[in-house]
């Protein structure tokens, strides 16, 4: 058989061939997103920021950077990861009006020795540019807790973008159901913000959107 791809039908269960797919991708599986960046196996913390208030609630915050968490834990990227809730507590207890706790005292107070910043952007239940439905944008860069020096990206910051599909619409008519969007969206954000530290099957919706200056 000459150059190209093998092409397989995978029909198991339904008859007939409903779908071709490459027997590269059968085999190794969907491509692979590298690594945007190689985080230090060092103790960790992951501080959410939401300077626009573009979240209706500060738990999405915590949910946010729990979902990152326990994805870079589960993929044994970093050793330890600190709870994102110490560090919302510790900036509500030392910022001021008139001068915010910097990121690299809280990662530093709270024994952090490389911090994840994420500062939301964007975050919409509906109207989004994928199909309409929920997105968020979030930019995030990380910092030495030790000495406040960033370790990546080297200039501006790492935009993600993360989409959510098939959600019904009734949901946004209830409080109940706008919650249940806005925590499904949290996890999908702290999900995709976890992926630029480790290799991972590529997404056709979400992921990177690029360094923005």
């Amino acid at each position: 058989m000459r150059g190209g791809f093998v092409l397989l039908c995978a029909a198991a269960v339904v008859a007939g061939c409903n779908y071709i797919i490459p027997a590269n991708y059968i085999l190794q599986g969907p491509p692979k997103e590298p690594a945007a960046y190689a985080l230090q196996p060092r103790k960790t913390i992951v501080i959410v920021d939401d300077k626009q208030n573009r979240m209706s609630r500060v738990a999405l915050r915590v949910e946010i950077g729990d979902a990152a968490g326990t994805e870079l834990l589960e993929n044994d990227v970093v050793p330890e990861v600190i709870s994102t809730r110490d560090s919302v507590a510790l900036a509500r207890r030392l910022d001021t009006a008139s001068k915010p706790v910097s990121i690299q005292r809280i990662g530093e107070s709270l024994g952090a020795e490389q911090v994840i910043y994420v500062e939301v952007d964007e975050f919409v239940l509906a109207g989004g540019r994928k199909e309409g439905g929920p997105e968020a944008v979030v930019l995030v860069k990380v910092i030495d807790a030790a000495n406040g020096t960033r370790l990546w990206p080297s200039v501006g910051v790492q935009a993600v973008q993360s989409d959510l599909l098939d959600i019904n619409p009734s949901l946004l008519e209830t409080s109940a159901g706008r919650r249940e969007i806005e925590d499904k969206l949290a996890a999908q954000i702290g999900e995709d913000v976890a992926k630029l530290f480790y290799e991972h099957p590529r997404r056709e919706l979400g992921g990177r959107l690029g360094v923005k200056k």
